[in-house]
């Protein structure tokens, strides 16, 4: 594999490719990768807080993404890698206003799941083994949403615009670490994306199950 997704390339017959010479190395698609991973945490809290509906969000899932992103930047700060200390950074921000926006919903039992999962990278940073544990943050921080989705009918709370954006997010990643080489990078993305059409297909579904036109307004009148 080319370790630039750059460069000149030609067709056969010696003709150059515009598109392979649009000099898309692999350090810019990760750096755009990361402004998409920042991009999709917006959404959810700007609904939160405009809504004030919190139907359907997973505080676990919530708890999960902010514990993971602190735990990104602790990784960061200790591998020398200033890039992923600085997006773990920026994305604990929307993190903090989401679980702060949460506050009423969070139960003892989801500190309790949240706070067995930080003894855990506690114990993986000792191990040296911190890197790896979080290469499982997409399942932490995706998995519980599913669940959620999958299992109530009332999801005015979720922003489509999280899981919409999530799959570019996958797209780019996977994308990324085709040009590296990464297999976890490429199991983010099937992991991702798989989440996004399971959460968006449910608000679909949900959505005909309300009364009225505004689903921020309409209650649910069935269960699934």
């Amino acid at each position: 594999m080319d370790a630039s997704l750059g460069g000149s390339r030609r067709l056969p017959g010696g003709v150059a490719c515009p598109l392979a010479s649009a000099a898309v190395t692999p350090e810019l698609l990760g750096w755009i990768a990361s402004i998409t991973y920042v991009l999709r945490l917006l959404p959810q809290p700007v609904r939160l807080w405009r809504t004030g509906l919190p139907a359907g969000v997973s505080t676990v899932a919530a708890w999960n993404a902010l514990l993971c992103d602190l735990g990104w930047a602790a990784y960061g700060a200790s591998a020398d890698l200033p890039p992923v200390l600085w997006v773990s950074v920026v994305a604990a921000v929307p993190g903090v206003w989401t679980v702060v926006l949460l506050r009423r919903e969070t139960r003892p039992r989801d500190l309790a799941i949240v706070g067995a999962l930080a003894a855990v990278f506690v114990l993986a940073g000792v191990a040296g083994v911190l890197g790896v544990v979080l290469g499982l943050s997409v399942v932490i921080t995706t998995g519980p949403q599913v669940l959620v989705a999958l299992r109530q009918s009332d999801l005015r709370g979720i922003a489509p615009a999280t899981w919409l954006v999530s799959i570019a997010d996958a797209a780019l990643w996977g994308a990324y670490g085709l040009a590296v080489g990464d297999g976890a990078l490429l199991g983010y993305a099937a992991v991702l994306s798989t989440a996004a059409v399971i959460v968006l297909g449910r608000i679909a579904w949900t959505r005909r199950l309300m009364v009225g036109d505004d689903p921020d307004l309409a209650p649910a009148t069935a269960t699934v």
